[in-house]
């Protein structure tokens, strides 16, 4: 029956090797960035919501300091001041004019946004008005 030359080993059982394939995964990644890339909008900064011109004459706000003034973004908080940019208090902002006008005169255009309140804007122009050299214009949209 059995021969003692041949000596029955057990067979190896091989370990399936688990073999992953991640081809699909990669596919469906890439497709799925193409389409976020595809149905996305890039969004630059919002326009600033200024009211239209009843009269005057129009000024060209090239060289002139912009001075933004924003519309609060939750009710009740305080309206946003922006100089360049930046946003700054109306300390900060009178001492940055000075800085500015002591070279000589300067002018600032004001582009307050259309829901700003009137007394905002005021404390904003009274205290441009207590710079020496400053010349202050206001934004609005042209008719149309």
């Amino acid at each position: 029956m059995f021969d003692e030359d041949e000596v029955r080993k057990p067979k190896k059982s091989k370990l399936d090797e688990a073999d992953l394939d991640i081809t699909p995964m990669i596919d469906v990644t890439f497709l799925l960035l193409i389409f976020f890339m595809v149905t996305s909008t890039m969004q630059g900064a919002p326009d600033k919501d200024i009211p239209t011109a009843r009269s005057g004459l129009s000024r060209n706000a090239a060289g002139m300091v912009e001075l933004v003034v924003s519309s609060p973004l939750t009710p009740g908080a305080e309206a946003a001041i922006t100089n360049d940019g930046r946003n700054v208090t109306l300390a900060e902002l009178k001492t940055e004019l000075t800085q500015e006008a002591s070279a000589g005169e300067i002018e600032v255009m004001i582009i307050a946004e259309r829901f700003v309140s009137s007394g905002t804007v005021s404390e904003v122009e009274t205290a441009i008005a207590e710079v020496q050299n400053v010349v202050y214009h206001f934004a609005v949209q042209e008719k149309r």
